[in-house]
This record gives structure tokens, C-alpha cells and sequence, in this order.
């Protein structure tokens, strides 16, 4: 998956870019269902990069990019964010069952904890290992 975004900052040898409007999964254009501004804690769509890129190029601000992310990068992100979740909420619902805790009540209960335990883990896993990403300057861009 390919997509254009702009360095917003260039600091401490990172590099801060923001994706374009239209990204390349159209959840920005849709009206901002986007997962990497939910698991940024609603900072938008950016993302912190190193600021020489693999080809030695040095990013600046306000320079056009291309960011590139693998197949596997997408699934294993994928797999990160929504696994632990709904693995939570299975689990829990079957503690809340076999424990007979408070009957259905008490089940329902059980699985709602589960999946918001779920979801503080996908979210900590997400930010402490991002998908990796391949960022290029757009052609006439390099400095």
C-alpha cells in the first residue's frame, strides 16, 4: 500500500509526516475513520519517522513523500490491533459463564472487561511497534 504524505517536522534526526487527504485506504477521505488517528489518541494522521531515509536522503519540512507500507506490515498490524480485543472478550465471557458469576448479567459484564482489557493491549502493542514503513521523496523533492 502506497500513499503521498508532507513532513510536517524535522527534529532530533525524526521526521514527523502527515498523510494527504486521501489516503491510500480512503478512511481520511471518508470522514476520518482512520486507526492510526484512534491509536494516536486523536493527534491526527501522522506518522514519526527517521529523517535520512533508507536511500540517505535527509527529510525537510513541507517536502513531499511516499510512504510505503508491505503487505505483511498491513496484516501484522492488522492482526495487532484487533486480535487482543476480541480474544479478551471471547475469554471473558467464557470466565464470566464458568464462573456462574451473576448469570447472563454477570457473563456480559465479564466480556465487556475482557474487551476493554483486550483493547488497552492492542492499543500499548500498536504504538510501542508501528508498522514499518518505507518513505521516499516524491521525484524533484530530494534535497
Amino acid at each position: 500500500m502506497e500513499t503521498t504524505a508532507r513532513v510536517l517536522t524535522v527534529r532530533d534526526g525524526r521526521a514527523r509526516i502527515a498523510c494527504d487527504d486521501r489516503a491510500a485506504c480512503g478512511a481520511c477521505g471518508r470522514g476520518g475513520r482512520c486507526a492510526l488517528k484512534w491509536f494516536s489518541g486523536g493527534a491526527g494522521a501522522t506518522l514519526e519517522v527517521p529523517a535520512r531515509t533508507s536511500d540517505q536522503f535527509l527529510l525537510r519540512p513541507g517536502q513531499a513523500v511516499t510512504i510505503a507500507v508491505g503487505d505483511g506490515e498491513v496484516l501484522r498490524a492488522a492482526a495487532t490491533v484487533y486480535l487482543p480485543p476480541l480474544t479478551g472478550l471471547l475469554l471473558g465471557a467464557a470466565a464470566g459463564s464458568a464462573l456462574g458469576v451473576a448469570g447472563e448479567l454477570g457473563t456480559l459484564l465479564m466480556a465487556t472487561v475482557g474487551g476493554l482489557a483486550g483493547w488497552g493491549v492492542a492499543r500499548t502493542w500498536s504504538r510501542n511497534r508501528p508498522p514499518s514503513v518505507s518513505v521516499k521523496p516524491i521525484d524533484g523533492e530530494a534535497a
